[in-house]
């Protein structure tokens, strides 16, 4: 099978001059903005990933006509990417007779160390001329987004799957999950510890794949299993972390249904391994917890997300969704919590009464979170909206809506639709720009509720996207000024009571 074919189009509108806009003047403004990205006529997109270095792409997965009404609709799943400072769209794999899926975002190049930026992808395909995967085997794929050139990570026969890759921000290393027994980590490279572990039973297990040599990409690297289970048991969602040169790699969050540790947890828990702590696995506890945690409750610990690690943050940042009270203050609903792997510390971010709040992702140093929720977050407007968009509730219906908060009390509910979805948030670095998944007609061009990809973006005053007349709604472009958009900022409710010691008497 030939190399896949890459096809591109670039927007020739009012869309792309739109987009060169926000490219040129993307930051820590204050004036909200929201773009439909994708105007399929049919098919699903499925978990947008924003570029957290810059924002400057958004890679998603599609079985639709991404490239427009008319154009081929390949019926199977597709990678593709938006450049944002052409408007442009692209499609990075055409998979005849399979299918290419679990897109991570792109690289970032700080740090990168000559790497070139890449996406890395999980593909029944046959893309690499020197490997092959004629069986159609889903493997773990790179694509070199500079020479547009694919390089096959993994290479494994049937009934090994590969999945779910997540590249650290500089591209030095990548976890996934494998059912293959692929550890060959010999030890001779001093930054990666070896585990010892093995795979010969085919359960599930999270890997790390550790690239050798800065200066040649992709050299060939090692690959160490970082969770070890007996057959039936299952180790995914692994997120690892760092940019900042010294913690590169060291730490890999993932959920396993096996106690891993060997301490009684029950159900699935969540894990850490420590790449520079000798390959220590734990359980994700703060230190501050009395003994009767040590053991975690059990309950739903799921959808991990990793901040970088950059060198002014005390990173990086683990948030994730939970049912477990594990602040002991009576909560019942599912919730997100943050931790800090460095001088380990939790916080509990929301407390809902009534409501799911899934899917978190979060910003460098912590600060920042979206989330998807059916809760209503926004408990006090500030007083300038109050006259606009009134005093609330904001979320009545428990409609699947994108919030994001700063500290422990701001919050913004960035969509406000009724009957449809919005999930799937992707944050930038700076916690300023996000992208999401939608089949709501937010700004008026997706009348058919189609999924489609959406990105938001808070823009400078004098940004010239602002001007009367560039931003139109008939290309998708959604903002107070053009009156398509109106966020809803305020505080939120503040979680009752820090943990609870035992000596504290409070339980």
């Amino acid at each position: 099978m030939k190399l896949a074919r890459l096809l591109s189009i670039v927007t020739l509108s009012i869309a792309a001059v739109i987009l060169s806009g926000i490219s040129a003047h993307a930051g820590r403004g204050s004036e909200p903005m929201m773009f439909q990205v994708t105007n399929n006529t049919t098919g699903n997109v499925e978990f947008p990933r924003v570029h957290l270095e810059t924002a400057d792409f958004i890679v998603f997965v599609s079985d639709g006509d991404v490239m427009g009404p008319g154009t081929e609709t390949p019926g199977q799943r597709e990678v593709y990417y938006w450049e944002r400072a052409t408007g442009s769209l692209t499609r990075v794999t055409t998979t005849p007779g399979g299918e290419s899926y679990d897109a991570a975002r792109p690289t970032d190049t700080l740090f990168a160390n000559n790497r070139p930026q890449y996406i890395a992808f999980t593909s029944t395909g046959d893309f690499d001329p020197n490997v092959s995967n004629a069986d159609g085997n889903p493997e773990i794929f790179f694509y070199d987004m500079e020479n547009q050139v694919f390089h096959q990570i993994t290479d494994t026969q049937p009934p090994v799957v590969n999945g779910v890759p997540f590249p650290s921000d500089s591209g030095k290393c990548v976890v996934f999950t494998s059912t293959g027994d692929l550890d060959n980590n010999d030890g001779s490279d001093s930054t990666n510890p070896v585990t010892g572990f093995t795979n010969p039973d085919g359960s599930q297990e999270v890997f790390l794949f550790s690239l050798q040599n800065f200066d040649i990409f992709p050299t060939e690297g090692d690959f160490t299993q970082l969770s070890n289970g007996p057959v039936g048991t299952t180790s995914h969602s692994p997120v690892i972390g760092g940019y900042y040169f010294p913690r590169q790699c060291q730490w890999t969050a993932f959920v396993s249904d096996h106690d891993q540790l060997g301490i009684g947890t029950v159900g699935s828990q969540l894990y850490k391994y420590d790449r520079d702590g000798v390959g220590t696995l734990d359980i994700f506890r703060d230190p501050k917890f009395p003994g009767d945690l040590i053991v975690p409750p059990v309950g739903t610990y799921a959808n991990p997300m990793i901040s970088a690690a950059s060198n002014f943050a005390r990173g990086p940042y683990v948030v994730f969704n939970s049912d477990v009270d594990i602040w002991s203050n009576d909560s019942t609903g599912m919730n997100l919590f943050r931790f800090r792997t460095f001088h380990s510390r939790m916080t509990q971010y929301t407390d809902l009464d009534v409501g799911l709040d899934l899917n978190p992702t979060v910003s460098d140093g912590g600060g920042f979170l979206a989330f998807q929720s059916t809760g209503d977050h926004v408990t006090k407007v500030k007083r300038k909206f109050v006259d606009q968009i009134g005093e609330g509730p904001f979320n009545a219906d428990g409609n699947w809506e994108i919030v994001r908060t700063r500290g422990k009390r701001k919050a913004w509910q960035i969509t406000d639709t009724v009957g449809c979805e919005n999930t799937n948030p992707s944050l930038e670095d700076n916690g300023f720009s996000l992208t999401f998944r939608s089949d709501c007609d937010i700004i008026g061009t997706n009348p058919n509720n189609i999924p489609q990809v959406f990105y938001f973006n808070y823009l400078d005053k004098d940004d010239p996207l602002l001007a009367p007349g560039v931003c139109q709604v008939s290309q998708g472009c959604c903002s107070e000024g053009n009156g398509c958009y109106t966020q809803i900022p305020g505080k939120r409710k503040k979680v009752s009571r820090k943990f609870c010691a035992p000596k504290n008497n409070c339980k």
